[in-house]
């Protein structure tokens, strides 16, 4: 006896957001624990769709000075210091008022950095190269480099991770690049910076502009730039008419982050040390996380082969993804599987083999890309569940966006009074 699987799938909308206990899930978390002044804007706008979250215990963790508001749309302001620690002067205000909230921890502190994460270009043996270019167009490709500059003309990254050892200098020059990461190391590369060394740093000025978008898939999924976790430099844009899109994270969670004399930066979260705006009231510094999609995907039909009465059959489905392209400071989802009954014929009871019968196993992920854990619902066939109702297929925890794959295994036991013919049935998967 033959039997098929007709699978149809569906796809539920995303769920919303959950908070984690530690981890900072703001969309601009500022790290520092005691600095003075570690959000500072003097004057300039910080403005950032979701929560800012200060973790200075300094009494004076945030300052806001000139006619201008740090505005946290949709979302909180706040630290262990606030709201006495945020202070204000000359005009200067904040939306919402600060509360008191707890110190969150690093958000990617999990983070692969290089040279292990599989995102990262193979190292080539020292002296690395260095790129100046001063006109025209120029286009380049992943690898270690010393430095990087462009003072005129385009200068385009083709799609996949930078290692910079020394620094990046944007002055006059563009800067495009698709599905990049920068990755900002110091000199003694590929060995990890040194505690509080200042090395890589990333500067746009003089009018430059520099437009990436970050990687979808791998490591560095979502990520513009990221900086050895105990880099001190500066990412930064200075100078009007200078901008600085990055339509990923920025990362420096030992460094700062900054905007001044009227440059503009953009980025979809930002993690860093401290953050300083400020020298133009034209200066601005915006966060706004993406609003992607949360999305399966799976094979639409799958043969299970042969068996005879009260016998069993089983076979993997193929492959099936989850992707979570929603940019959140904190994403969590869960997929499920349900099976119809599976029939032949008429569909009489000797032509029925109910969904009771039919089970399912997920296995291990095969794939996961960005920061996220998950959890398989039956690691193994001992823990095999009948689909007669929903059970959970995967479910997952993690940040910004984040994809995960794993191949399931769909076992049918057919009874003694089973008839002979072609049994199809449906397995819906969805993910909330």
């Amino acid at each position: 006896m033959g039997l098929v699987t007709v699978l149809a799938w569906i796809v539920a909308g995303p769920a919303g957001s959950a908070h984690a206990a530690t981890a900072c899930t703001a969309a601009l978390c500022v790290l520092d624990a005691s600095a003075a002044d570690a959000l500072y804007v003097h004057p300039g706008s910080v403005q950032v769709n979701g929560s800012i979250l200060v973790d200075s215990t300094n009494s004076q963790a945030a300052l806001v000075s000139g006619t201008t508001t740090i505005t946290a749309t949709g979302g909180t302001i706040g630290g262990p210091a606030a709201p006495a620690g945020f202070a204000t002067s000359n005009g200067g205000a904040y939306s919402p008022a600060p509360v008191s909230q707890p110190a969150g921890t690093d958000p990617y502190a999990a983070l692969a950095q290089c040279p292990a994460a599989s995102a990262c270009p193979t190292t080539p043996t020292p002296p690395f190269p260095t790129v100046s270019h001063l006109t025209g167009s120029q286009t380049i490709n992943p690898g270690v480099y010393t430095s990087i500059s462009s003072a005129g003309g385009t200068l385009t990254l083709n799609p996949g991770t930078y290692v910079v050892t020394t620094g990046v200098t944007i002055s006059g020059g563009k800067l495009t690049g698709s599905g990049v990461t920068i990755y900002l190391a110091c000199p003694s590369y590929p060995t990890a910076c040194a505690a509080s060394t200042s090395g890589a740093f990333f500067t746009d000025q003089g009018g430059g502009k520099s437009t990436l978008s970050a990687p979808t898939t791998g490591d560095f999924t979502g990520m513009t730039f990221i900086a050895d976790r105990n880099n001190t430099a500066t990412v930064t844009v200075s100078g009007n008419g200078s901008w600085l899109t990055g339509g990923g994270a920025v990362y420096t969670a030992s460094g700062k982050f900054s905007a001044s004399s009227g440059g503009k930066a953009s980025f979809t979260r930002a993690v860093a040390d401290t953050v300083e705006v400020g020298g133009s009231n034209s200066t601005q510094l915006s966060v706004i996380p993406t609003t992607g999609t949360l999305s399966i995907s799976i094979p639409a039909t799958m043969g299970l082969g042969a068996a005879s009465p009260k016998g069993t059959v089983s076979a993997t489905v193929g492959q099936v993804t989850v992707s979570d392209q929603r940019g959140l400071s904190t994403s969590t989802w869960t997929a499920s599987v349900v099976a119809t009954n599976f029939t032949t014929g008429g569909g009489t009871a000797a032509e029925t083999i109910s969904a009771g019968q039919v089970s399912y196993w997920s296995g291990a992920a095969t794939t996961t890309n960005g920061t996220v854990t998950v959890t398989p619902g039956q690691g193994s066939a001992s823990a095999e569940q009948p689909l007669g109702s929903p059970v959970t297929a995967f479910s997952s925890s993690g940040n910004g966006n984040n994809s995960t794959s794993w191949t399931p295994t769909v076992v049918v036991t057919i009874p003694a009074s089973a008839v002979a013919g072609t049994y199809t049935g449906t397995v819906t998967n969805s993910v909330a």
